[in-house]
């Protein structure tokens, strides 16, 4: 990593960073996964360091390019032993209530993973928040070295290649680009994912009941991760002009693969009610990766917006040649004005937790019902509630 540790080239370490499309993602991701509300790439070396890519909702101030005093940050002790570091509460904690970063910077809670680049420590991947929060658990950290790994790997693509990352996503470039450009962030994205996954699903194997509980939030985590990473890639591909891929044949056995996915939803999301109504009764014409995906979106967009004591309700059903995806929840309604722009990509309701993602899972929904020769509609009043419902041709005789 030579060509990185010159001390007077910090513009180009940031422009580096800064030139690789899916960091944004990355930290999106993270803020919705950790609940942590600054989310931070750091460039450290025993002399300095530097801000890379940040997203800050918790006010700190930072920009890429701020520099700290290196011996203050809690990221210093990571250049020379690179293990994960993650408290819950400073002020609690043995050792870093007596450090000088919590106190001086103003946070409570934090974890900071190595990011390594063709072998070396290049920096730290940092999660803070001002109140303390439980994320020294399998779960967070396993996701933070997961996506610190990926980092490292894209930070390696960018040297390697210069810009072309950045040249592959310019509205200028070709659709074969455009092709070149997801599956280069399709494989480097999963790739420490399914490292995650396989990991989850030797800990879920474990005689160990504690052991195997960790094991299966953590196969969870990753595979709601991999759905938003799914989603990302969508956006991306029909933002290329490219039509969502399906693979339209009648199946049998639907009802369980949506169960599935309420089950999930349950086990992630415990504090929040779902009922699920599901009864196709024929086999119905569809993609069954892509409706799962919906579902999957749908019921998250639900926790997201609706009443948390209120219950979420999931219908599937066919009727007279039509087959239907419907999930209900209640709280405060969309606005009108809101409702004609919920399907764009990136919109958002005001009444979002801060935590409710980046605004394409609706968009993505969307894509699916076409992709199924089908229509996604919402409706949403206080009584009645907020109603999403997909409706395509089965293809069921009789």
């Amino acid at each position: 990593m030579d060509d990185m540790d010159d001390r007077g080239d910090i513009d180009r370490q940031l422009e580096l960073v800064a030139g690789i499309p899916a960091i944004t993602a990355i930290l999106r991701l993270l803020r919705e996964q950790t609940g942590m509300r600054f989310i931070g790439i750091a460039r450290v070396t025993p002399e300095r360091w530097v801000m890379c890519a940040v997203l800050d909702e918790a006010g700190f101030g930072l920009v890429p390019g701020d520099q700290l005093d290196v011996n203050t940050t809690v990221c210093r002790a990571q250049i020379d032993r690179p293990d994960t570091i993650a408290f819950d509460d400073a002020l609690a904690h043995p050792l870093y209530s007596q450090h000088p970063g919590p106190a001086l910077y103003g946070f409570r809670s934090h974890m900071s993973v190595a990011i390594h680049v063709r072998g070396a420590y290049f920096g730290s991947l940092c999660a803070l928040d001002p109140e303390p929060a439980a994320i020294s658990n399998e779960r967070v950290i396993g996701m933070m070295e997961g996506m610190a790994a990926l980092i490292g790997r894209l930070i390696e693509e960018a040297l390697s290649h210069g810009n072309t990352l950045q040249a592959l996503v310019d509205e200028r470039a070709t659709s074969v680009s455009r092709e070149q450009f997801l599956a280069v962030v399709a494989h480097d994205i999963r790739n420490p994912l399914s490292t995650m996954r396989t990991a989850s699903e030797i800990l879920a194997r474990s005689a160990d009941p504690m052991v195997g509980r960790v094991g299966m939030r953590l196969r969870s985590s990753a595979q709601r991760m991999s759905a938003l990473i799914d989603d990302l890639v969508d956006f991306a591909r029909g933002r290329a002009g490219s039509a969502m891929p399906v693979r339209l044949e009648a199946q049998q056995n639907i009802d369980g693969l949506l169960e599935d996915v309420v089950q999930e939803a349950r086990d992630a999301q415990p504090a929040h009610e779902i009922r699920a109504h599901i009864r196709m009764g024929c086999p119905v014409r569809c993609d069954p990766a892509r409706l799962q995906q919906l579902l999957s979106n749908l019921i998250g967009n639900a926790i997201a917006y609706g009443a948390a004591d209120k219950p979420i309700v999931v219908e599937a059903f066919e009727r007279d040649g039509v087959a239907r995806i419907v999930v209900t929840n209640w709280g405060e309604p969309i606005l009108q004005g809101q409702i004609e722009q919920i399907f764009s990509a990136y919109a958002r309701a005001s009444t979002a937790r801060a935590d409710a993602g980046m605004g394409l899972g609706l968009h993505i929904c969307q894509l699916i019902a076409r992709a199924h020769e089908g229509t996604l509609s919402v409706s949403s009043d206080a009584q009645s509630g907020t109603r999403f419902e997909m409706a395509w041709p089965s293809a069921c005789e009789g």
